[in-house]
């Protein structure tokens, strides 16, 4: 199967998550304030709800300040949401998985309600995504399959049709994840700051320290961490002075190295998708597009 022809499918498919996202969040939050529970629990259920650990956070998210998780950990400690185990790790307490399942509940019945507003055959897009999920599971390494296994999931065959494509959509977003770090991961190791900085100048979100702060504020890092990692990417040749001392952008050596890793992303990411012939991936994305635009309707 040639890889080229299905890279299309994750934009459209990243593009649904995000619409989904902004259909369920607002709800997930006030359910979260409503019942007083810490509305991490949600955000950090793609991270896994079992134990937590910087280690294990760093096997998905290398890219956010470890120190961000280590105050999280203690505030949770301290509210009884978790408790402290040997290693430096925290075991998640069952009940505060169970209200977990509730905030994240509240947004899932927001997907409920939308079902009569579509006209897609969800039934359809449900088996076609389930066949690539169910492959992703049994293919080979790499990637490494941590994210797709950890990620705590909170819809079953019982949930409404748009909530499991919306479970399935965020399988498929971990295994992203999962083939982006088994690609990359070798050429940053434990800098993955270095590695962001990177990619903001090749995707041109950021050209120098205080942009990058406000374009990754979600990460945790300030001013002098990245012009540690500026100089950092500089020292091994990935990034180089634009046209101002203060501004940068990738040398040679880094725009073919990202894009190597972005050919490799996808040559793990899209190698389960076999499963599916010619007629049904054109079926698939058929019905993605058709849920996408009506997503976007309904969003206005």
């Amino acid at each position: 199967m040639e890889i080229g022809s299905l890279t299309k499918f994750w934009q459209i498919i990243y593009s649904i998550i995000r619409e989904f996202w902004r259909i369920t969040e607002s709800s997930i939050e006030d359910a979260a304030i409503r019942n007083n529970i810490p509305v991490e629990l949600y955000y950090y259920s793609e991270l896994g709800l079992d134990t937590f650990s910087i280690e294990d956070f760093q096997k998905r998210d290398p890219f956010t300040n470890p120190e961000q998780f280590e105050r999280l950990f203690a505030r949770f400690d301290v509210k009884g949401w978790i408790t402290p185990m040997p290693d430096e790790q925290y075991q998640v307490t069952e009940k505060t998985r169970g209200w977990a399942r509730t905030i994240i509940q509240a947004g899932d019945a927001q997907l409920a309600k939308l079902e009569s507003f579509t006209d897609i055959d969800l039934e359809r897009l449900v088996v076609l995504l389930k066949q690539i999920v169910t492959e992703n599971e049994t293919a080979p390494e790499p990637p490494e399959k941590w994210a797709i296994f950890k990620r705590f999931r909170v819809a079953n065959e019982t949930s409404p049709l748009l909530v499991r494509t919306r479970e399935y959509m965020m399988d498929l977003f971990a295994y992203r994840d999962d083939s982006h770090l088994s690609a990359a991961r070798p050429h940053f190791g434990q800098a993955g700051i270095v590695w962001s900085v990177l990619g903001s100048v090749w995707n041109k979100d950021a050209a120098n320290a205080g942009q990058m702060v406000e374009a990754m504020a979600s990460r945790g890092y300030d001013v002098a961490d990245y012009d540690v990692a500026i100089q950092a990417a500089m020292e091994i040749g990935w990034i180089e002075t634009a046209d101002t001392p203060d501004k940068f952008r990738p040398t040679q050596k880094g725009r073919k190295l990202r894009e190597q890793v972005e050919s490799l992303t996808n040559e793990y990411f899209y190698h389960p998708w076999s499963v599916l012939v010619q007629s049904e991936l054109d079926e698939l994305y058929a019905l993605l597009t058709k849920l996408h635009d009506q997503l976007v309707v309904y969003n206005k």
